[in-house]
């Protein structure tokens, strides 16, 4: 298994990673639909629509909500705030789990549930991407934060992980391993700081840093929290070694919104200028 995520991710990585860099934000705006799309199709199998007819008519009105909201350029930063409202209130559903599990399976049945998990990160990742020259250097930094966490934590995890996180939701996540995704945050922001010496103060990034990390690691938990809700063991097989695309996209979907959020909020303190 490991090998083939590794396999797996040298394959996509460079990939997507010069996409963020070099395609202009149009061609960004319709790869990323369409990663996002499928990750969307798979969260819709998950939670028991399977009449593929039904499914492919939800799956265009979120993408059809979602490029109308970019389209039209406006100040959408209430959908940023509905997703962390969205987020936290999974935060308290891992914490409490199993209790709530059947209100669990109705909210997750509910249309605009989709909406409010996959539309603020592509919005987040997109509107990001078109902002200005040092657009697709911050969504990839943002991404950096996302990847380091998820390595970090699998291999911290693995050397010294005894204590469970949250062992109800997800049996192999240890404290270990969140204590090494917060360390990889650091080390990630640290570094673009050093290197690009942006116009804001360090402690405001090791911040922003840090709560992308911990969203990113509860976007992880959430997806668990309906696996168990669902009784499914991957969204999907499309990725060798690393399973579905909601897989993979799971902590971009809490962390991306939150990232979006705190880089206005430090625009708007006036020590950062985009």
């Amino acid at each position: 298994m490991l090998k083939l995520r590794i396999i797996s991710a040298f394959i996509l990585l460079p990939i997507v990673i010069t996409a963020i860099l070099k395609l202009p934000s149009a061609y960004v705006a319709v790869a990323s639909g369409v990663v996002f799309a499928a990750g969307a199709w798979e969260w819709l199998s998950m939670i028991g629509i399977k009449h593929q007819a039904l499914r492919a008519v939800l799956l265009l009105l979120l993408m059809l909500v979602a490029y109308s909201l970019l389209a039209t350029g406006l100040n959408v930063v209430w959908v940023y705030w509905l997703a962390l409202s969205w987020w936290l209130l999974g935060l308290v559903g891992i914490c409490y789990y199993p209790n709530g599990k059947r209100w669990w399976q109705v909210i997750a049945l509910q249309p605009f549930i989709g909406l409010i998990m996959f539309v603020p990160a592509w919005l987040a990742f997109n509107q990001l991407h078109a902002t200005a020259v040092t657009g697709p250097q911050l969504v990839l930094l943002g991404c950096a934060l996302i990847w380091g966490a998820d390595i970090a934590a699998y291999f911290t995890g693995k050397l010294w992980g005894k204590d469970k996180l949250i062992e109800q939701v997800s049996p192999g996540k240890t404290w270990a391993g969140f204590y090494g995704a917060v360390v990889s945050g650091c080390i990630i922001m640290s570094g673009y700081y050093v290197l690009y010496k942006p116009q804001f103060n360090y402690i405001y990034a090791i911040w922003l840093g840090l709560l992308v990390v911990v969203f990113a690691v509860i976007g992880d938990l959430v997806e668990s929290l309906f696996k168990r809700v669902y009784g499914v063991k991957d969204s999907g097989k499309l990725i060798p070694g690393h399973g579905g695309v909601f897989d993979r996209i799971d902590s971009m979907l809490a962390a991306f919104p939150v990232y979006m959020l705190g880089l206005q909020v430090i625009q708007q303190l006036r020590i950062m200028d985009l």
